[in-house]
């Protein structure tokens, strides 16, 4: 069933399903933040299931089976731990893709509401001044590209940190 409602989920683009949440919901920074996670719970879901049926089937899973160990210890001391590593590097990935996402709130004026900052509405109160002031857009467009390459390049380094099979063959 949570197979069938993560693909319905992933099927549809994240900004719908977060600009629906948002204007169902309303503005405000608490209720981007639920639909960011409600936008992108589906890709980890389906990325620890592929995780762990791809472990279920180990050699030290069957040793742990053999040596009496319960459904509920193999599942939390052997599958997720040994499943996490890729979690966290499609993590740090989509973090790039939540800020943008938080931006394209903020520019429709469904993001946090003002005093809280935020680089999407920045560049939307910009757009009155592109021509006389097009810094008001540039500066917080470069702090969000840069923010966004940072996060993508440690997410990188984070799949040449933990990847197995780079660490076997050297």
């Amino acid at each position: 069933v949570l197979t069938t409602i993560a693909d319905l989920t992933w099927s549809m683009p994240a900004i719908l399903i977060a600009l629906l949440f948002v204007a169902i919901i309303g503005s405000g920074l608490e209720s981007v933040v639920v639909a960011i996670g409600l936008s992108y719970w589906a890709q980890y879901a389906r990325l620890v299931r592929g995780q762990i049926l791809s472990l279920k089937n180990a050699v030290f899973i069957e040793a742990t089976k053999s040596m009496g160990a319960s459904d509920f210890i193999i599942l939390f001391k052997h599958l997720l731990p040994n499943s996490i590593s890729p979690v966290i590097v499609a993590a740090t990935i989509g973090i790039g893709n939540a800020i943008v996402l938080e931006a394209t709130l903020g520019f429709l004026g469904m993001g946090a509401q003002p005093p809280t900052p935020s680089w999407g509405a920045m560049m939307s109160n910009g757009t009155a001044y592109l021509f006389i002031a097009p810094w008001m857009i540039i500066f917080p467009g470069l702090a969000m590209m840069i923010t966004v390459l940072g996060f993508n390049l440690f997410g990188d380094a984070l799949i040449d940190i933990m990847d197995v099979k780079n660490k076997e063959s050297s």
